[in-house]
């Protein structure tokens, strides 16, 4: 009698589910639109608890998921995982289910509370990152460093194509000029070197020689007027204008740069006698050096050196002078 009762309830509840859709726990109602309605007030839902060792392994501890499988991680050292909580099996791995407490991505809006010794935006494997608008890339930060602005191939530590401006200072730039116009007297002699006043510059370098370190550039100008000269017959009077390097403030062992030439006074035959002509003259200089060591302080300076032909007395004038030195990263 006893298993024919048994007999009849299991008939019974069979005939039951699948004459009813939904289940309900807690509520005689249970909606319409689900399978199991759980209804309580004081009490939660717990799925079953398992402990994942890796996201991706779908043999252990539970054999072949179906998508869509829902348990809660108690592994806090899961592989691949973030800690305990909720996962799901998404087709191919454990996916855990994410509340805005848990979301470690850069939000569109801005993140507090950030750590610059762990926090960042980049990658974790030797892969370049990309930076694009309108779904064109725009910056490319190698993966080796290099960084390329409208460059898909950056060579240099900041690789630019196109133009660009800098508003404020380059970082160690330096600036240094001298002028004078006092008039400087210069004896007819020739290659007999004499420092132009007022023309004497030093720097000192913070960076050495290369690519990634600093030039220095120099540009100097003085006017030279040859009317107190006298020459012979067919005369002329040139000089040399010479820029000098020295470590030693009083250029006891300067090197020459570079030099520029020109021509002030000129005679030439006029019958029995000769006529000459004074007129003002002039030499520019441009120069870069980057054969330079760090630390060093340099100084530069404007020589002129008289190179004439039948000049024999008087004296060159040189009046208004300049040297400018800027220091400036290469």
């Amino acid at each position: 009698m006893k298993f024919l009762k048994i007999i009849i309830t299991i008939v019974f509840l069979s005939c039951l589910s699948n004459s009813i859709a939904q289940v309900g726990i807690g509520t005689i109602t249970p909606e319409s639109s689900s399978a199991l309605d759980v209804t309580a007030t004081d009490k939660g839902f717990i799925a079953p608890r398992v402990s994942l060792t890796d996201v991706t392994d779908s043999t252990a501890p539970i054999d072949t998921p179906v998508e869509g499988l829902l348990v809660y991680n108690t592994n806090s050292s899961v592989t691949g995982g973030s800690g305990t909580g909720y996962y799901y099996w998404n087709g191919t791995q454990w996916s855990k289910l994410i509340t805005a407490t848990t979301v470690d991505d850069w939000k569109l809006e801005g993140n507090s509370g950030t750590n610059p010794a762990t926090d960042f935006i980049g990658t974790t494997d030797a892969q370049d990152l990309v930076i694009r608008t309108n779904d064109t890339e725009k910056i490319r930060v190698e993966s080796g460093g290099d960084v390329g602005v409208g460059i898909t191939d950056p060579e240099h530590t900041l690789d630019v194509q196109g133009d660009f401006r800098v508003r404020g200072d380059f970082i160690n730039q330096q600036l240094i000029g001298t002028h004078s116009s006092t008039t400087q007297s210069i004896p007819f002699t020739n290659l007999a070197f004499t420092p132009l006043t007022g023309t004497t510059n030093s720097i000192t370098i913070p960076d050495g020689n290369g690519v990634a370190n600093s030039g220095v550039f120099i540009t100097g100008f003085a006017r030279v007027f040859g009317g107190n000269l006298n020459g012979s017959n067919s005369s002329l009077g040139g000089y040399f204008m010479v820029l000098e390097r020295d470590t030693d403030p009083t250029f006891s062992s300067a090197i020459i740069l570079t030099y520029t030439s020109g021509t002030c006074y000129i005679e030439t035959p006029n019958g029995g006698s000769s006529s000459s002509i004074a007129y003002g003259g002039g030499g520019h200089i441009s120069y870069l050096d980057s054969n330079l060591t760090a630390g060093v302080t340099y100084y530069y300076r404007l020589t002129f050196v008289p190179n004439s032909q039948g000049i024999n007395s008087g004296n060159f004038e040189v009046y208004q002078r300049d040297l400018i030195v800027v220091q400036i990263k290469r």
